[in-house]
């Protein structure tokens, strides 16, 4: 069987990648998918913010018990720069 992305576990992850990759975002034009991900935070609750060079970032409080450990980023690039 020829498995879909939206078939991979956990599906909600997965759900979440596939709309992502829905979004159409050629070099220089990503209007639509800085809207894309500012609505996905925000519906979430989360705190999320667009910087001057439209990177956007969603912070995503500790779950509890997890306060104390290390923050991590994860971040994705523009293959064609």
């Amino acid at each position: 069987k020829n498995m879909e992305v939206r078939d991979l576990e956990p599906k909600a992850l997965w759900n979440h990648f596939a709309d992502l990759n829905a979004v159409p975002r050629p070099s220089k034009k990503e209007e639509r998918v800085i809207a894309f991900m500012m609505q996905f935070g925000k519906s979430l609750g989360f705190e999320t913010i667009q910087d001057r060079i439209g990177n956007v970032i969603i912070k995503k409080p500790a779950t509890a018990g997890m306060e104390g450990r290390q923050t991590i980023v994860m971040q994705s690039v523009d293959e064609a720069l």
